[in-house]
């Protein structure tokens, strides 16, 4: 996927003097997590992204009025009261019926029913899917769940409110976002046993790639994975594992400091600026359209700017001299970090990193007393990674699988490898052909 498509000259008007650039840090795109007000609830979140996924919802209809619509069309057709408080006691009483088809979860997307954090979370994974759309989800249902869905149907409306408002930050992470959902969707019975983990998976690593990301933007380029390195939940750390100790959470947590220094700088160099017809863009698609513009104010431009925001923000930050618009980029993304190194605004960083760490990285992060904290997937996690990386295929060479990792940002050293492969052979999904790493494939679970 190109992202030429959406990379025009940069022309944007920025602030030019201390007084033009607001006083205050605003985050709106690429991260939903905010300095407070941080607590989300997962059924929500998911109701949202599957509204958006199908492009319909429901409003205004309780799930009492459901209810009654199933009862009245049952006693229509079979005309047997006994036969509906079989019905009732079955799938309604418990809400039992909400796992017959993922479009039931619509009810927990409807006005009143989410809070503007759940909706934040929601727009994370909409924005991933890129308006991806599925149409409906052909679960495999008896006469009476179809007769449900059909009523359910029935109430739907179509909706384009949860469209994607941001080009990717990282486009290969939207891809296999897509590939993984269009796998679960295929398969609504196992969606809705696992898309709460599915999302919060996704939802970290999208979080602690972009914080890797960050500062990989000079060369305009679109990024690709960067290593961030997982142990499983059983094993030990020792500190002889290098890139457990260096590369993992240690690297996440120190990476996490940038995200609301930059993103925020980010949304004060947005073309967008306040239109919300015009979707946002990633800092590196910024730095290519500095690149390619032929505007001739932009030196000038951009300097004028990182000299205000430094003036109104009282920095003592050197700024590098150059006749270069890039270097110029460079000076402002410096003193984004640099505000936030003193007095109040450092207190407030740190707060966003363990607001980050406790809303959307806390199932991937273990203490292990003298090793210090590690990033850790438990066997949940590897069994639904396992099975959406082989995907449509009866099986995976062990190193291809490794490779899939790799690109939905886990990667493991080779002391965690071969835990893996115990693994799978305790739960029966590998196959050896020869004692060679090569030759050992893995099958799904499902």
């Amino acid at each position: 996927m190109t992202m030429d498509k959406y990379i025009k000259p940069f022309n944007q008007k920025l602030p030019q003097t201390a007084e033009d650039v607001p006083n205050k840090n605003s985050l709106n795109s690429y991260l939903p997590i905010r300095t407070k007000g941080n607590d989300f609830d997962s059924d929500a979140v998911i109701g949202l992204v599957l509204r958006g996924l199908l492009r319909k919802k429901i409003e205004g209809y309780k799930y009492e009025d459901f209810v009654s619509d199933c009862q009245s069309a049952f006693e229509e057709k079979l005309g047997e009261e006994e036969f509906w408080e079989v019905l009732r006691e079955m799938y309604f009483d418990n809400k039992d019926i909400f796992s017959v088809s993922p479009e039931l979860l619509l009810f927990r997307a409807q006005k009143g029913e989410f809070a503007a954090s759940d909706s934040r979370v929601a727009s994370m994974f909409t924005n991933l899917l890129q308006n991806m759309r599925v149409e409906e989800f052909d679960a495999k249902l008896n006469f009476i769940e179809r007769e449900m869905l059909s009523t359910l149907r029935g109430k739907m409306k179509s909706d384009s409110s949860m469209q994607a408002s941001e080009h990717p930050y990282l486009p290969y992470l939207s891809i296999a976002f897509r590939d993984d959902l269009k796998f679960l969707a295929s398969r609504p019975k196992y969606l809705l046993s696992e898309i709460e983990s599915f999302l919060s998976f996704y939802g970290f690593a999208y979080t602690a790639q972009l914080s890797l990301s960050l500062t990989d933007w000079r060369s305009g380029k679109e990024p690709t994975a960067k290593p961030l390195y997982f142990i499983m939940d059983h094993e030990r750390a020792s500190n002889e594992r290098t890139h457990i100790k260096n590369h993992g959470y240690k690297l996440f947590n120190e990476s996490a400091t940038r995200l609301f220094p930059m993103l925020t700088m980010l949304e004060l160099l947005q073309p967008s600026m306040g239109d919300k017809s015009v979707s946002k863009v990633p800092l590196w698609a910024i730095s290519k359209s500095i690149q390619e513009s032929r505007y001739e104010h932009l030196k000038s431009d951009l300097e004028n700017f990182a000299r205000a925001f430094k003036a109104q923000r009282g920095l003592d930050t050197s700024l590098d001299e150059s006749e270069s618009a890039l270097d110029w980029l460079g000076n402002i993304m410096k003193l984004a970090m640099a505000q936030f190194s003193i007095g109040e605004r450092f207190n407030i960083n740190k707060k966003y990193v363990s607001e980050v760490e406790k809303y959307l990285a806390a199932h991937f992060i273990q203490s292990r007393g003298r090793s210090g904290r590690v990033l850790v997937l438990n066997q949940d996690y590897i069994i639904l990674l396992t099975n959406l990386v082989v995907g449509e295929k009866d099986k995976l060479r062990f190193h291809e699988l490794i490779a899939a990792f790799k690109q939905r940002g886990i990667f493991v050293d080779k002391q965690t490898e071969q835990e893996l492969i115990k693994f799978y052979e305790r739960i029966g999904n590998v196959e050896r052909m020869s004692d060679s790493g090569d030759a050992v494939y893995v099958r799904k679970t499902i």
